[in-house]
């Protein structure tokens, strides 16, 4: 009959130093630890770094609307340009089509699609 198994033979390594370990660890950690098992405590902490990243704004950065406007493009309509042209042009690569037109409509205050020769369009740069 074997005297140790394998799995006696592989976790208790007598050359291992608890003591080293146990001056590692903080005062805090060890309160912690005595409240929150091991693996409640990664996901505890993995959640609070969840909600610190999330309310300092980080993701802001990434969620950018239409009334996000950085820059402005000024554009000189010529003979047989549309609204539609203008923006297909012009817009993010990203961006859906309607959504700039809608957002030019808004930025130069117009009612309809219809523009003329000559007029100045401001286009909103994201």
């Amino acid at each position: 009959m074997l005297k140790h198994t394998t799995y006696q033979s592989i976790y208790n390594n007598p050359s291992v130093n608890p003591s080293i370990n146990e001056a590692i660890a903080s005062p805090w950690l060890k309160k912690l630890q005595s409240f929150v098992p091991g693996p409640a405590l990664i996901k505890l902490i993995l959640a609070a770094l969840i909600i610190l990243v999330g309310c300092t704004g980080v993701v802001r950065v990434f969620a950018g609307t239409s009334d996000d406007v950085r820059l402005e493009k000024n554009v000189i309509v010529q003979q047989g340009d549309t609204l539609w042209g203008i923006a297909s042009a012009h817009k993010p690569e990203d961006m859906d089509i309607r959504a700039y037109i809608m957002a030019v409509k808004k930025y130069n205050d117009l009612t309809s699609s219809e523009i003329q020769a000559g007029e100045v369009l401001a286009l909103p740069q994201y």
